[in-house]
């Protein structure tokens, strides 16, 4: 599957230039693009989900801590092979509207020519990787077909750009969610089979194999567009991508630190533990992008007409909506963590439960450091972000490794915990030094005060014996009608009011 568990949040980066001349079919290109490209995000989530639940459960807690290493490691290498290309291909066609035909075909093919070397050099760094991590022996093949993955998603992510630029996202929604529903089909059919771990990693390079190949297709045959290399624009856009890539690989890395210590100091039973309980706050950290979606074009909006008090509002408000809906999930895992993963993983992974609750709450500060990421590109201050990840990064190799080796896996999600709170620190105080914008305290203890309620309402139903499936149910209630009596939900409304 083409998996982004890993991935950065989208919408980091410029956005695909908008045609200027108003009408009903740039407003109707906008609409069919956007909800398009919702459904398909809404799909894919599930769909991960669903094949994410069907290894678990097949694979025991040591082979999928080498499933979960391979993954990370070959997902980790394929970003940087990213290296920001696709960005800039947005970039350079939308800056040449008088011979546009040409750079687009020049463009296109010389970053699809630079994604596919650099995913191919990222198959000897993956191995190497793992070699550095001990990992056994049939982890090396493993990882080769999953770097193919990566090589599919060089060309099928730049040829999209084609659909990006004219408002056509639509042709790509449709074949990442024709492909993805194939993978996961694929998985399940080879866990029923019980296939052998290689094999788990064919459905998803195979997918992006074919979907590379249709959208190829439809760009040469629905929009008339050829590819082709041009060695001095790939001078070009290198020297430009430099600044990028690194900013995309570390902002991951750092957030994958503390896995990566756990499987070079621990058992791969620990690492599979560990990874089981990742997932779903990654899944949880993904879904955060629809709010963002949703908020960060008003927020560029008030921006660009140059309205502060419009600005400062929309991003308080964003902050604190963040805060009010992360907040619940460690609040109510931290009372049915151990139940829900043994139900739901199984039996074996229930020392799961402490390190999910420990990565949910780190997930809390990682997601407010995305939104106000966004709000320094807006300022023009993105590369303060490349030196507050930097810094990030030190700080998690200073957390990660002793704690890891003393405390294993609780160890992890406490580097977890300290990672986050620091980034998080970082840029909100790079906010209040060049941007002069800032939180205010009430509506923050309001949300502090919705969380300390649900969790006394836990506490006592537990105390009582409740079973965790309503005590869930509880937690959401309560969650919501603290936040009701207390006006911390006016946050959410006012994003948009």
């Amino acid at each position: 599957m083409n998996d982004d568990r890993v991935a950065v949040l989208p919408g980091t980066g410029p956005a695909p230039p908008v045609p200027t001349a108003p009408g009903p079919s740039v407003a109707r290109g906008v609409a069919v693009s956007a909800a398009s490209q919702l459904g398909a995000k809404a799909l894919h989530l599930v769909l991960n989900v669903v094949s994410t639940l069907a290894i678990v459960r097949y694979l025991a807690p040591g082979e999928y801590g080498v499933y979960a290493v391979v993954l990370t490691v070959t997902t980790l290498v394929a970003l940087g092979a990213d290296f920001g290309l696709p960005k800039l291909a947005v970039r350079e066609i939308g800056r040449a509207p008088d011979d546009g035909d040409t750079v687009e075909a020049q463009v296109l093919g010389t970053i699809v020519a630079l994604r596919v070397v650099l995913a191919i050099v990222g198959i000897a760094v993956a191995q190497l990787v793992l070699l550095g991590l001990q990992m056994p022996a049939h982890a090396y093949p493993a990882a080769v077909v999953a770097s193919l993955t990566g090589v599919g998603e060089a060309v099928l992510g730049a040829v999209v750009v084609v659909f990006q630029v004219r408002l056509a996202q639509q042709y790509e929604a449709w074949v990442r969610t024709g492909t993805e529903l194939l993978e996961t089909a694929a998985i399940l059919l080879l866990v029923a089979v019980q296939a052998p771990l290689l094999w788990l990693f064919v459905p998803p390079a195979a997918g992006t194999a074919l979907g590379a190949a249709v959208v190829v297709a439809l760009a040469r045959y629905r929009f008339d567009r050829r590819l082709h290399f041009d060695g001095r624009r790939a001078r070009l856009l290198l020297a430009a991508a430099l600044p990028i890539a690194p900013t995309l690989v570390i902002g991951v890395l750092y957030r994958k630190l503390d896995s990566l210590s756990l499987a070079a100091q621990r058992p791969a039973e620990d690492v599979g533990i560990y990874g089981s309980a990742m997932q779903p706050v990654d899944y949880a950290f993904l879904s955060t992008a629809l709010l963002m979606n949703v908020a960060f074009p008003l927020l560029s909006a008030a921006h660009g007409r140059g309205d502060l008090d419009r600005f400062v509002r929309v991003y308080q408000r964003g902050t604190e909506a963040l805060i009010l809906i992360t907040l619940a999930l460690p609040v109510i895992l931290l009372f049915v963590a151990r139940p829900l993963v043994v139900q739901v993983f199984g039996p074996a992974y229930a020392s799961a439960d402490l390190p999910l609750v420990l990565l949910s709450t780190a997930m809390v500060p990682l997601v407010v450091t995305v939104w106000q990421s966004l709000v320094l590109l807006l300022g023009g201050h993105q590369r303060v972000t490349l030196w507050y990840s930097l810094a990030a990064l030190a700080v998690s190799a200073g957390l990660s490794v002793p704690l890891v080796a003393v405390f294993g896996m609780v160890g992890a999600g406490t580097a977890a915990i300290g990672t986050a709170l620091f980034v998080m620190a970082g840029s909100t105080v790079a906010l209040r030094r060049l941007m002069d914008v800032r939180l205010e305290a009430a509506p923050l203890v309001r949300i502090a005060g919705v969380a300390a309620l649900t969790a006394g309402v836990l506490a006592a139903l537990s105390f009582a014996g409740m079973a965790w499936p309503l005590l869930a149910a509880a937690g959401v209630l309560t969650y919501g009608a603290a936040a009701r009596v207390t006006g911390a939900h006016r946050s959410v409304l006012g994003v948009v009011a």
